[in-house]
């Protein structure tokens, strides 16, 4: 007797196993969002952040938010000292009319326009999702002006490998000229390659030009 009841509880476990649910963060991030959010990759690398691409983060924890309180506030330009309330009255009022902007007012001459453009989407895709886990960014704004930089980025490069072969030189023309990039690290062949492999690379894995990253019809 104990034996069929412990084989019917065995069957019963394997049953719930196999139509399990899936997990909640298969299916709250739209392909769309999901794409949007790779743009970040080599700064999440840098940072070693987790969570980043996850649904089910949606707000920093105290230690985050205090190591990466000044350098986003940096990003933005605003002081040290601004409070979260002014922050984010300044973000919401600015964000969809000036965030194609980032990075970008003050290019040098010697500047190539193409890899300042690709570092642009990159930080301003890690700015984007940071600033919604902060707190600062109502997540409509955020979303809309995340696909935005998205499809920019689609529009601008052939590849992921076009992409980041620009986003490297962009990130060397930046710290050449003294400017700084707190949250990133140095971008090379060797971090481009392990991106773009086939197998477990977060860029290698995703096709350039799916859908497009922004459609006024999907989310």
């Amino acid at each position: 007797m104990m034996t069929i009841i412990a084989l019917l509880i065995g069957a019963w476990l394997v049953w719930r196993y196999l139509h399990r649910q899936p997990p909640t963060s298969l299916v709250v991030f739209t392909p769309r969002k999901r794409w949007a959010l790779r743009l970040a990759q080599p700064m999440v690398d840098a940072t070693g952040m987790t969570g980043f691409f996850d649904p089910d983060t949606t707000h920093f924890m105290d230690q985050a938010r205090d190591s990466l309180r000044t350098p986003l506030l940096h990003q933005i330009g605003l002081r040290n000292n601004a409070t979260d309330e002014d922050v984010s009255r300044h973000l919401n009022s600015t964000l969809e009319q000036q965030w194609f902007r980032v990075d970008l007012h003050g290019l040098s001459a010697t500047d190539d326009p193409r890899a300042a453009m690709a570092f642009a989407c990159v930080r301003s895709a890690f700015f984007i999702r940071c600033a919604m886990l902060m707190g600062w960014v109502e997540p409509e704004i955020g979303w809309r002006v995340m696909l935005l930089n998205a499809q920019r980025a689609q529009d601008c490069f052939n590849s992921w490998e076009d992409f980041g072969r620009a986003f490297m030189l962009g990130r060397q023309q930046w710290v050449a000229a003294f400017r700084a990039d707190a949250l990133g690290k140095q971008f090379d062949e060797a971090s481009l390659e392990r991106l773009l492999a086939p197998q477990g690379g977060s860029w290698g894995e995703l096709t350039w030009r799916g859908l497009p990253a922004l459609s006024p019809t999907a989310s």
